[in-house]
């Protein structure tokens, strides 16, 4: 491998340690507050901030939850500093855009791999679906394999009266109706779905998900990355 293919996840770690490190100073966090947040080691947290480590996805996953921030914001592409200038996130730099953010896909796929099943059936029969069970009346049922990809695809299936309660999670979601009603709550907004509706979110912001019907309501839902 040449210098030119180590070249963008150099960048990416670049601009992810110093995104971490200004998240941590706005929110009056010391690296040893975030270690202890996180269960990382003081240690380990300086050296990605300072570019010294590259970070696995559960590392990076730990950070962002403790910091409450989607994993999206972290591979925003970001230009090589010059003297005097900042990465994107650090104090006196732009805000970053609302827009779809500039992925460097070299590096992103070097972070998150294609889905690989070693050989195992991309196929997911009924009967084979793995059962999760998050809470009364409320039923996830895994279409993927196993969780191991960079997606996560479910089916929920929610009794009358049943809710979710407000929760968070990095990420983002979208979501389909396939019979029934749903109601979806994003912090203030209230969306009432029924059956072909489909709905997206970023998973960042408290959310919940209530069958207000009298009939069960079954729907399909991508997770990105996986949270379960």
């Amino acid at each position: 491998m040449n210098d030119q293919n180590h070249l963008p996840l150099d960048k990416l770690n670049l601009s992810m340690g110093a995104k971490i490190r200004s998240l941590r100073k706005q929110r009056g966090l010391k690296i040893a507050d975030l270690a202890e947040m996180t269960g990382l080691t003081s240690s380990l947290i300086s050296q990605l901030e300072r570019a010294l480590a590259s970070p696995s996805i559960s590392t990076l996953k730990k950070i962002c939850d403790a910091m409450n921030i989607p994993i999206a914001y972290l591979f925003e592409e970001a230009q090589p500093a010059k003297n005097g200038e900042h990465f994107a996130g650090e104090e006196g730099a732009a805000p970053v855009s609302a827009g779809v953010p500039q992925v460097d896909f070299e590096a992103y796929l070097k972070l998150f791999p294609p889905v690989n099943l070693m050989g195992a059936s991309p196929v997911v029969q009924e009967k084979n679906r793995k059962f999760l069970f998050p809470s009364k009346g409320i039923r996830y049922y895994l279409l993927t394999p196993d969780l191991s990809g960079p997606i996560e695809f479910i089916l929920n299936e929610h009794d009358p009266g049943a809710s979710t309660g407000w929760h968070f999670h990095i990420g983002s979601e979208c979501g389909l109706i396939l019979s029934g009603e749903l109601t979806v709550e994003v912090k203030d907004k209230v969306y009432v779905l029924k059956k072909g509706d489909s709905i997206i979110l970023n998973s960042s912001d408290p959310h919940l998900k209530r069958n207000d019907s009298d009939e069960m309501c079954s729907s399909v839902w991508a997770n990105v990355p996986p949270w379960f």
